[in-house]
């Protein structure tokens, strides 16, 4: 299914008609463990974008609360941005991401005032399983949650993946794959993602 610059949402040729539950969804996320994208009867938004088209920041900011978590003060994204719900994002204050930032958000993610992120960069709190080639093939997944403080600097095509917390004040170099928590204050680059010295 895709929800597109109308919000409106049209069915997968290969699931069930897509029904919006962010009260099922959200517990499912707290404590998700593999299962079937759709074995629940809720069809996946697979991609809830932020059109180009809309050039006033007032409208755009109102389209961000409407379909996010919370939208701090100030806090600016920058289209084209790509995520599955949107009602899983919470992003603090004077926060900023710039073009063509993907975040899949199947688990909760939390991303601290001030904190910004370079073009490219994405949040993937979603993998599928590696050692059941059957369950795999047939769209099973398991999410966790992403939180990163405030303060962070993420350089153009950073990636985080799932489990992943990330303390205040931290730097992630461009295009890291970090795959462990960061403690506050932490300079990371390289894949998988290393702390290299504190700032």
């Amino acid at each position: 299914s895709r929800c597109g610059a109308s919000g409106h949402v049209t069915p997968s040729a290969t699931g069930p008609a897509p029904r919006r539950r962010p009260d099922k969804i959200g517990r499912m996320a707290a404590s998700f463990d593999f299962r079937s994208a759709y074995a629940h009867g809720y069809a996946r938004i697979a991609s809830c974008t932020v059109p180009t088209s809309i050039a006033d920041p007032a409208a755009r900011g109102a389209l961000l609360r409407e379909r996010l978590a919370a939208v701090g003060e100030g806090a600016v994204i920058r289209a084209p941005f790509h995520c599955d719900y949107g009602y899983n994002i919470s992003i603090g204050a004077g926060a900023f991401l710039n073009f063509n930032c993907v975040i899949l958000d199947i688990a909760p993610v939390t991303i601290g005032a001030g904190t910004l992120f370079g073009p490219g960069c994405q949040l993937i709190t979603v993998g599928h399983p590696v050692d059941d080639h059957a369950k795999r093939a047939a769209g099973w997944e398991i999410a966790h949650p992403i939180t990163i403080g405030d303060n962070c600097w993420f350089g153009a095509g950073a990636m985080v993946m799932s489990r992943v917390t990330i303390g205040d004040n931290c730097v992630i170099a461009a295009g890291a794959v970090v795959t462990a928590d960061v403690p506050a204050n932490s300079l990371v680059a390289g894949v998988p993602a290393v702390v290299k010295r504190s700032l």
